[in-house]
């Protein structure tokens, strides 16, 4: 456990070692049931978005088959 004090602004500083195992410019503090806060590292947005893209590309018969079945339901009468 670490303790910081809380300046006159409300401000607190994160301790050095936090600050290096998360790499974060920003954090989420949580208001718990029991009256205490929890606070952690704020996800980075680029970061999350090239996990989305980290799946490989889908078959190109997979593709041609979805196009052509979109294709069929709107020429559909």
């Amino acid at each position: 456990m670490v303790k910081t004090l809380v300046s006159s602004k409300g401000q607190t500083t994160i301790p050095v070692i936090f600050r290096k195992r998360w790499h974060a410019s920003r954090v989420i503090w949580t208001s718990n049931p029991d009256g205490s806060a929890s606070v952690r590292p704020a996800p980075d947005v680029m970061t999350l978005l090239g996990r989305a893209g980290s799946k490989p590309p889908r078959k190109r018969d997979e593709r041609e088959l979805a196009m052509d079945a979109i294709a069929a339901e709107h020429t559909a009468p």
